[in-house]
């Protein structure tokens, strides 16, 4: 039986995009103050899921 692949054509959904511009603003932000890259990303993911938690 062949798996399904999905296109890697198909567009990301809008919420994905959404959480993904959150994470590299977020990112940018805390590199800004210093931060290193791996350190900013953890604090955006971190970020990224106490907003989710939020809702």
């Amino acid at each position: 039986m062949k798996r399904k692949s999905k296109s890697p054509k198909s567009p990301l959904d809008k919420h994905t995009v959404e959480e993904l511009e959150f994470q590299e603003r977020r990112i940018i932000k805390y590199m800004k103050e210093g931060m290193t890259r791996e350190e900013a990303a953890m604090q955006a993911l971190a970020d990224l899921r106490e907003k989710m938690d939020r809702r």
